[in-house]
């Protein structure tokens, strides 16, 4: 099997781990907030936090599923360049999400990890399907 053949499914089980991954982290949402919080906290902050972690996940997982979206509608199953881009995107975002989770870190760094890890990939699938849309396609040469 040549390599572009291994770069469709590889790209799927990064794509839906990484989804995995984040899903998982609504488990550990208090843990993290906690890690942000001083020992004696108000209510309002811990409210404040925890909402902000919330919309930094729905925002990933938004991404997540624009990415798969693309992915699975064929705009960029075929283009080897993206695929490696978001393998390597995605696989990195899994990792540190799952260290995340593990270690509890700071509720900011799920911001952190949706400006390097989700949102890149998921402007970049964005700009396919407008090009594809808009272009009548993409000269895949």
């Amino acid at each position: 099997m040549k390599a572009h053949g291994t770069l469709i499914p590889t790209r799927f089980m990064c794509s839906i781990s990484y989804l995995v991954a984040a899903i998982m982290v609504f488990s550990t949402m208090t843990e993290n907030v906690l890690a942000s919080l001083p020992k004696t906290y108000a209510t309002t902050q811990f409210d404040a936090n925890s909402t902000s972690l919330l919309v930094a996940l729905i925002i990933t997982c938004g991404c997540i599923g624009v990415n798969l979206l693309g992915f699975m509608s064929g705009f960029s199953m075929f283009i080897p360049a993206v695929n490696v881009i978001v393998i390597i995107s995605h696989t990195l975002g899994c990792i540190y999400t799952c260290i995340f989770i593990m270690e509890g870190w700071h509720y900011l760094t799920a911001w952190y990890m949706l400006v390097f890890f989700a949102g890149p990939v998921a402007l970049l699938e964005v700009c396919i399907i407008m090009a594809s849309f808009c272009l009548g396609g993409l000269n895949r040469v």
